[in-house]
């Protein structure tokens, strides 16, 4: 044991011997591996939000089809699906997309006494009249907009609305670029009259299927769609899964460039390091106490560099909120964030991240201290 912490020890010298060798290869890790850490830690707070929201809403989601897509549906058929046993609530909501100025806006329109508990305000009250809004944060931000001001949109600029509240960005990211309206003002907006985009069913537990069978009675001469929880959350999971994977083919070539600069700056001043393997040799060194030391040498550098990754991949998201990578992953932001940017940095790509770089360092160094050691001192000190 002892002979093992003595290694290690002079391995820690060593690296601080050659500062310049340890310092670029601690810089080239960190090139590489900040980037990673960093898209899947904004990748996983995002999911990690989006599931939330998704548990603590609605058991059933009620739409038309059209095309195999998602279309609105009649409000004619909501007071039968209250009435069905097992539902407790049934929340029309319109869902939709509009421009002020030149920033794009989701519009969501619902009946005040159906606002979720979750939904408050900074400032500021929930709409109650006519034309009413509450406006979310990023928003109100970009346009400097205040209480009672008001606006119109574009294609509706005969719709006046004033402003009377304003969302918490840091309750949920889906706020922060949203206008919550009520559910008539939302349809006059969009020309729709008597439909909405969806109906959210909340039910009691274990009655999902019978609702099913009692849904498909009313509406079986029409193309709907039914959707639990369960399905719209394996939605979510392959939407960040398809772009963890989009940003991980992306990155791995620039990996893949970055894996020759490993190797080459691991060799970093390769005939001092046969020099010092032929001295240890001739002092008696085995083969196997040589690769150890180097293998304690990598190991300190690998666990230095991915330290500091993982170090500035918190300072990047918390500190400069995922600046130039959050758009990869929330469509339509800018390129510095407005609102607090969910993150998750989990243990496992820490951990995937620190082998990855003890990998690539043991690859460009072992196998050349390996040769070295194996001829003969005299060959390796020339």
């Amino acid at each position: 044991m002892n002979k093992h912490i003595n290694l290690l020890l002079l391995a820690t010298e060593n690296l601080l011997r050659h500062k310049a060798k340890t310092i670029v290869v601690c810089l080239c890790i960190i090139a590489i591996l900040t980037p990673f850490i960093t898209a899947i830690a904004i990748s996983e707070g995002i999911r990690a939000q989006s599931l939330i929201s998704l548990n603590a809403d609605a058991d059933l989601y009620l739409t038309f089809d059209e095309f195999g897509r998602n279309a609105a549906i009649p409000l004619k058929y909501l007071d039968e699906i209250k009435k069905i046993f097992g539902v407790t609530k049934a929340i029309p909501r319109i869902i939709g997309r509009a421009f002020i100025q030149n920033k794009l806006a989701v519009i969501v329109g619902i009946n005040k006494e159906d606002l979720p508990e979750s939904i408050s305000c900074i400032s500021g009250r929930i709409f109650e009249n006519p034309n009413e809004v509450v406006v979310g944060h990023e928003l109100a931000g970009h346009f400097h907009l205040k209480i009672s001001d008001q606006f119109s949109m574009r294609g509706q600029q005969r719709k006046t609305f004033t402003v009377v509240g304003f969302f918490s960005s840091d309750v949920s990211i889906w706020g922060a670029s949203m206008l919550l309206m009520s559910f008539k003002d939302a349809g006059e907006l969009f020309g729709k009259q008597d439909v909405a985009t969806d109906i959210q069913i909340h039910t009691l537990p274990g009655h999902n299927s019978e609702i099913a069978t009692d849904l498909y009675d009313i509406l079986q001469s029409e193309p709907y769609r039914l959707q639990d929880k369960q399905m719209i959350g394996l939605y979510f999971t392959k939407g960040f899964m398809l772009k963890e994977g989009i940003f991980s083919a992306l990155y791995i070539v620039a990996f893949a460039l970055g894996v020759p600069a490993i190797l080459v700056v691991s060799g970093f001043g390769l005939s001092e390091r046969r020099k010092e393997i032929g001295i240890m040799k001739a002092t008696g060194w085995q083969t196997l106490e040589v690769l150890e030391l180097i293998s304690f040498e990598q190991l300190l550098i690998s666990l230095l560099g991915a330290t500091i990754a993982i170090l500035l991949s918190m300072l990047w998201v918390k500190g400069f909120n995922g600046a130039f990578i959050a758009q990869f992953f929330v469509a339509e932001i800018t390129m510095l964030p407005k609102f607090t940017l969910p993150a998750r940095f989990l243990p496992l790509p820490c951990l995937l991240s620190f082998f990855f770089a003890f990998l690539l360092t043991m690859v460009g160094s072992v196998y050349s201290s390996w040769r070295a050691s194996t001829v003969s001192p005299v060959m390796s000190m020339r």
